[in-house]
């Protein structure tokens, strides 16, 4: 996306893939023009908004409908526009057949799915966003109830901190 293209968003907090569901207070995006977000944006083609615009972005049940090819660009441009310390929520399809075989998820999720971004982690060269987890993951015991019985869970919760690079 042009820096041309960027426009100051209204309030700090970002909703990305809001469907019908708008949260007040925030700025709702989708790709949907249907559910009438605050901006229509596929965010497969960059977020329309400056770097550093946002201490609090949410996703639920969006950033599995990203294609394979956009991935690292659009962690990269969630990266961009957050501000250092940005919480980043997000709840998505637990790794199960019923979320793996629908038509339009690319991927599931499970506790694990973004180790590779944490603060410490050891793939530096992957994407610009690095995370520190905010919420405790599960036990192994019920990580290993879940693996076994994957069709018993939904969805999984991420609260992440954003750490800008220095």
């Amino acid at each position: 996306m042009k820096k041309s293209a960027y426009k100051k968003p209204k309030y700090d907090k970002l909703q990305i893939g809001c469907g019908w569901n708008k949260m007040s207070g925030v700025v709702n995006i989708d790709k949907a023009s249907e559910v009438k977000p605050d901006f229509v944006v596929n965010i497969e083609e960059g977020l329309p908004f400056p770097d550093n615009s946002f201490s609090q972005i949410y996703s639920y049940h969006c950033l599995e409908h990203i294609r394979p090819q956009y991935w690292k660009f659009v962690l990269n441009e969630i990266a961009r526009v957050s501000k250092n310390g940005c919480v980043l929520e997000m709840k998505l399809p637990f790794d199960n057949v019923g979320q793996r075989t629908n038509c339009d998820h690319y991927r599931t999720f499970s506790w694990h799915s973004f180790d590779q971004l944490k603060e410490d982690g050891l793939r530096e060269y992957y994407a610009d966003l690095k995370l520190v987890n905010l919420k405790r993951n599960p036990s192994k015991l019920t990580k290993l109830f879940f693996y076994l019985f994957p069709f018993l869970k939904y969805e999984v919760y991420f609260k992440f901190k954003v750490v800008k690079k220095k």
